[in-house]
């Protein structure tokens, strides 16, 4: 059957129970451990519990060897023959050949595969971090060099003097904000944190979720477009990416677009608020201008 496998412990030709079947059969360790891998895919594919009806003539016919091999491997607690019954039983069966033990298997790679490509991530994003830093003290010594002087107390300074934090963003953002440039959310060109960043990276094991929530984000099929910087720092938002509530597409299964899942909109700052003031107060006295023209041609 296609697809059909078994576990293969790598270390098995130096087990001491192959080893000691190869002194008490005089074969050569290759011929052992393929013997008993035929013996385990056969069952694998004929049993469910690794109890089968089978003679151990036809177990010879099957895998290989003689009737005194397949007793030497009972011997050594690898098999066990019931002749009168005319079955064969393979020990710990649930333990090692069960769907179950295959599943905790498969899990477990599963796992061990995330946490590699986390730690890729995380490694490149601290690289990235280290060469930003290491190009801003490059440039700060060229200005001295130049004359130019850099108190103690000048942002710059105090960006480099402490690690993951600085006048653009909380401790952490930078290490996160090269991490969202690598991956595939929307870029995020302003060099300070969004509103709420500062919450999020102060939550405890929130960093390392956020980092492997980003690797995620090319299987959230809900959103039709690239997902915002300041939506993903919305309390929760991460969790849901992580929890796959975000894989399928939304006209499949999601419905329409939920408020809560759209970006905060964003207030206006420095110049570009006091220009929208003025613009506004603009609009108002023109507003009037026009209201006092009308009430005297009504008079």
């Amino acid at each position: 059957m296609a697809g059909e496998w078994i576990p293969y412990d790598v270390c098995l030709p130096h087990k001491p129970e192959v080893l000691e079947l190869v002194d008490m059969t005089g074969l050569e360790v290759d011929q052992v451990v393929g013997r008993l891998v035929l013996l385990w895919g056969w069952a694998s594919l004929n049993s469910s519990d690794g109890t089968a009806r089978l003679s151990v003539r036809l177990l010879c016919r099957l895998c290989g060897g003689d009737e005194a091999f397949w007793e030497s491997v009972q011997s050594v607690g690898w098999l066990v023959i019931d002749a009168e019954a005319g079955t064969v039983a393979i020990p710990g069966w649930e333990r090692r050949f069960s769907k179950t033990a295959k599943s905790r298997a498969m899990e477990t790679a599963r796992n061990q595969a995330a946490n590699a490509k986390k730690d890729t991530s995380t490694r490149a994003a601290r690289t990235s971090t280290r060469a930003a830093r290491a190009h801003n003290a490059r440039g700060a010594s060229e200005r001295r060099d130049r004359g130019d002087r850099i108190s103690s107390s000048s942002p710059e300074v105090a960006a480099l003097e402490e690690p993951g934090s600085g006048p653009s963003g909380p401790p952490g953002w930078e290490t996160l904000r090269e991490a969202w440039r690598a991956g595939k959310g929307r870029p995020w060109a302003l060099p300070t944190a969004p509103d709420r960043a500062a919450d999020r990276l102060a939550e405890d094991g929130w960093f390392e979720k956020a980092l492997a929530a980003i690797d995620r984000l090319p299987a959230c099929k809900y959103f039709r477009d690239p997902v915002t910087l300041p939506q993903f720092v919305a309390p929760g938002f991460v969790d849901k990416i992580l929890g796959g509530q975000f894989d399928n597409a939304r006209d499949a299964a999601r419905g329409p677009a939920r408020l809560d899942d759209r970006p905060p909109p964003q207030e206006w700052r420095g110049e570009d608020a006091a220009r929208f003031e003025a613009t506004k107060r603009a609009m108002a006295d023109k507003l009037r201008a026009m209201e006092s023209g009308v009430g005297s041609v009504d008079s």
